[in-house]
């Protein structure tokens, strides 16, 4: 080891110790510090910690007010760390009533908001935000590390301390203030002299091109006017100091930006000439981009720093920057309706990425209760949103109150912010950084949303009794805060983060670190009823199915409820069924708790879920109904099937025991429109219900008002589903002989658009082979309720083999094409020739041509490995006829086929 690395080492090692030492010193003097506390308030002492440390809360107070003091400042930075960051955050807090103190000093040390403190808070979020996010990956790496570092070090802040104090701004204040919604002097005091600004606090809207146009010609003015008096000034050189100052003073007086900057006579020693122009550029753009050139040194000892213990000066405005003085409510915050407008205008600011929260580190995420914080401030606003559609108007002394005959504006209504800080709590519970740490409450508050728990009648009853009424119109539709943790339980289960590989797994090593999959599928099996209450809710009634209008809000509610509930069931299957029966997660089905065993299973039976399911479907018709309705209906189908096919002995059975679904799914027609579909079915059917002896065969005893069907099925459901398979590889060998027509004809000439569609309905006839396959593959059991139908009847197998044997056969008789004909380079030389190949007046047909040719040569590659890799997957099914099915496959459409198959 050479001497460089040794002494890397050794100054490595001595700072760890001088680090760790600084830790352990300080963690035993708090400990002690908090139990001298404690004994002192179980004697009586009142005090306690207060009169047994004076010294140190005059400090602390001190700190609390200069870290206020150098947040009012442009491009504002904390010198006193993040405990300074920390002790104002609590500072800015407003209390509870139960836990406010008596003392007379206690009050008067509370402070409030202000419009510079506010502004310099989100311009050190800001910065620190884009620190974080150009930092090295080597340096997020060792964030914890660094963090703690920083509590120790001198006088270092980090982003973690700028991120505390705008939480305590922008969500802890408001939530804390709502929660006393009626005690206006809370509000205020915690607004101080903070004021929102003039225009609504909306999302931004671009400017008008004449609006751009007249403010450049405004700019250009003022700069030409600037200009003018700088030379009008110059010709002046016989003036004293004394007469510059009082010019200079009458100048800014008059100039246009002088409500930005007050400058002082005492000053008046720096000319006007360079300033001005500073000034003009100041008013069009952002105050806060301008350079005060303030950086006021805070003395260390003598007559100044006792008189910077209080306040602290700007050295360009010279003015004072007390927070006591900022923090005086002002006269708008204290009426209802100034705190409406203000608090509108904090909460509509919290996002995750504003307020760099994604910097706060899992320990100070939980000692803020931050996650409990968020959840509840949503729950109470999507609460009072519910009163309101009960027709309850509220108080109108409340911060929380809204009604049109007040006129009141949309950015005045506080309960229209609900979904701020649930989408800031979900992207907390996204961030994989932090372990995923606020997952558990985040699926904890959704559930909540969706429950119908018996414990809180007053509270859930508003919840799951839609606008109070029991009309037959409101029957079907779905309270908005049920609508909200549907919703987004759905889109968390489709998330790619929730799906990838890395979801199966801890994502940390830290307390607060949890294993994605595992919390969201006890979450989804912990609201297995309460989805059965929302299927119940909304599904249509049998009475209404031939007078329904799909295009009514109460008979459309089903499908959007179903479109929420499916990916819900697929993150418990791991199976998507609706697409092409592909494992939803990453990496495959490999994971022993990745799909649906029999504990849930008899869970999703018990509670009544997989019922509500299948009468949702029964109870609907794709007869009058649109496209998209028909095409929901038929994927909830599917996603039925994948539930039955995982489990079939628990409700596959009671399915196929469904009179409505059993005739709708077991018959002909059903089975020429949908191969794949009916062929699954027929198979499940004819493997649980039908005898392979010769015993008498169940029959369904079917309801005689029924319509679903109107032939009687001679055949059994084992001749159905070879006849259904028979007919899928005949139209496979069909669409395969069209392909390579296709092929043919394109590598002369484009395609016509009958041809592009013939071609389209060839890829079509193809993926039945796929998704038929992939059903095989990824489901053993379906593997083997397949081969039991074959059983059924007599020469199904070898039926199906032949039949197999005829699409292989097909498949080595195409002709290889490259996928890729790289068309030469426009302007290109050749090596050996002086002439370029291509030159750009050259005809634009022939490029498109072979653009043309190039998709189609990937896309026909593609098909064709897929055609091949199912037809070998079928192949091996036949060749076990044992039931135990296949090994489980990758996520990938040819992960068993080969370049030789």
């Amino acid at each position: 080891m050479n001497p460089t690395t040794e002494r890397t080492a050794e100054a490595d090692e001595q700072r760890f110790r001088r680090l760790f030492s600084q830790q352990l010193a300080e963690a035993l003097r708090a400990k002690d510090e908090e139990e001298a506390a404690e004994r002192e308030r179980l004697r009586g002492g009142g005090g306690g910690r207060r009169a047994a440390r004076p010294a140190d809360d005059a400090r602390e107070r001190e700190g609390i007010r200069r870290a206020y003091a150098e947040l009012c400042h442009d491009d504002p930075i904390v010198s006193g760390g993040d405990g300074d960051c920390r002790r104002l955050a609590r500072a800015l807090t407003p209390k509870f009533k139960s836990f406010k103190s008596s003392g007379k000093g206690a009050d008067s040390e509370k402070l409030g908001l202000s419009p510079r403190l506010v502004q310099g808070i989100l311009q050190a979020t800001a910065r620190a935000g884009t620190n974080s996010t150009h930092a090295p990956s080597s340096q997020k790496e060792e964030g914890a590390n660094a963090e703690q570092e920083s509590l120790f070090g001198p006088g270092i802040t980090t982003a973690g301390g700028y991120a505390e104090v705008a939480f305590a701004t922008f969500v802890e204040g408001p939530y804390r203030c709502i929660q006393q919604a009626d005690d206006l002097p809370v509000a205020s005091k915690f607004l101080g002299s903070f004021e929102p600004p003039e225009t609504p606090h909306v999302a931004k809207e671009k400017l008008s091109a004449e609006e751009k146009s007249r403010l450049v010609d405004e700019a250009t003015a003022k700069i030409v006017e600037g200009m003018e008096k700088m030379g009008t000034e110059g010709d002046v050189e016989t003036q004293g100091a004394a007469g510059k100052a009082a010019a200079n003073a009458h100048d800014d007086a008059s100039s246009s930006s002088s409500e930005f900057f007050h400058r002082n006579a005492s000053h008046g020693a720096q000319p006007q000439d360079s300033h001005s122009l500073e000034e003009v550029f100041a008013e069009e753009s952002d105050p806060d981009d301008f350079d005060y050139g303030s950086s006021y040194d805070y003395p260390d000892s003598g007559e100044e720093a006792e008189k910077a213990d209080s306040y602290v000066y700007d050295d360009l405005q010279d003015a004072v920057f007390d927070p006591l003085e900022l923090s005086v409510p002002a006269a708008s915050n204290q009426t209802w309706e100034g705190s409406r407008k203000a608090m509108y205008c904090l909460l509509s600011s919290a996002s995750y990425g504003k307020l760099a929260l994604g910097s706060l580190s899992s320990r100070a995420w939980s000692d803020g209760a931050m996650s409990e914080t968020l959840a509840d401030l949503s729950f109470i606003l999507l609460l009072e949103v519910a009163k309101r559609e009960q027709g309850d108007a509220g108080d109108p002394n409340s911060l929380l109150h809204s009604s049109q005959e007040d006129n009141q504006s949309d950015a005045e209504d506080i309960t229209s912010l609900w979904d701020r800080p649930l989408i800031l709590l979900r992207d907390r519970a996204l961030d994989k950084r932090h372990g995923h740490d606020a997952l558990p409450a985040y699926l904890q508050l959704l559930t909540a949303f969706m429950s119908h728990a018996d414990s809180e009648p007053d509270v859930m009853s508003l919840l799951t009794s839609p606008h109070g009424i029991s009309t037959a119109t409101a029957e079907n539709m779905m309270p908005p805060i049920t609508t909200v943790g549907l919703s987004s339980l759905a889109s968390i289960c489709s998330s790619k983060d929730m799906t990838s590989s890395a979801a199966g797994q801890m994502c940390g090593t830290s307390t607060w670190s949890v294993c994605p999959r595992e919390e969201i599928r006890k979450a989804i099996l912990s609201s297995t009823h309460s989805l059965a209450r929302i299927v119940e809710c909304v599904r249509p009634r049998k009475e209404g199915i031939a007078a329904a209008d799909e295009s009514a809000p109460q008979n459309s509610a089903w499908a959007r409820t179903a479109a929420c509930i499916i990916p819900i069931i697929e993150y418990l299957t791991n199976l998507q069924g609706r697409l092409d029966f592909d494992p939803l997660f990453e990496g495959g089905a490999s994971h022993i708790n990745s799909s649906l065993s029999a504990a849930d299973a008899k869970a999703i039976l018990d509670t009544g879920l997989f019922r509500e399911l299948l009468s949702m479907f029964t109870a609907t018709s794709t007869a009058g109904s649109s496209s998209a309705v028909s095409a929901v209906r038929m994927q909830l189908l599917r996603t039925i099937f994948s539930l039955a096919v995982l489990s079939p002995e628990l409700l596959g059975r009671y399915a196929v025991r469904v009179p409505d679904l059993a005739k709708e799914v077991h018959a002909s027609d059903f089975i020429e429109e949908h191969l794949v579909d009916g062929i699954l079915w027929t198979s499940l059917g004819s493997s649980l219900l039908e005898s392979k002896s010769d015993t008498p065969k169940p029959r369904l005893k079917l309801r005689a008002n029924s319509k679903l069907q109107t032939t009687i099925e001679t055949k059994t459901l084992a001749e159905r589903s070879i006849a259904g398979l028979a007919a899928m590889l005949d139209s496979s060998k069909t669409a395969l002989e069209s392909l390579k027509q296709c092929m043919q004809e394109a590598e002369e000439r484009a395609l016509s658009e009958e041809e592009q569609t013939k071609y389209q309905g060839c890829k079509a006839a193809l993926g039945d082979v796929k998704r038929f396959s992939n059903c095989l593959s990824n489901c053993p059991s379906a593997t083997a309720m397949w081969l039991d139908s074959l059983i059924n009847h007599p020469d199904s197998t070898q039926k199906a083999l032949t039949g197999i044997s005829e699409l292989k056969s097909i498949l080595a008789t195409l002709p290889f094409i490259p996928e890729e004909a790289k068309a030469p380079q426009r302007g290109h030389k050749k090596d050996d020739d002086d002439d370029s190949v291509k030159s750009p007046d050259d005809d634009l047909a022939e490029a498109g041509k072979v653009l043309t040719s190039n998709q189609l040569r990937k896309d026909y590659g593609a098909i064709v490995a897929s055609t091949r890799a199912s037809v070998k997957v079928i192949a091996l099914a036949l060749e076990t006829r044992k039931g135990n099915g296949l090994p489980l496959r990758g996520h990938g459409p040819c992960a068993v086929s080969s370049k030789t198959d």
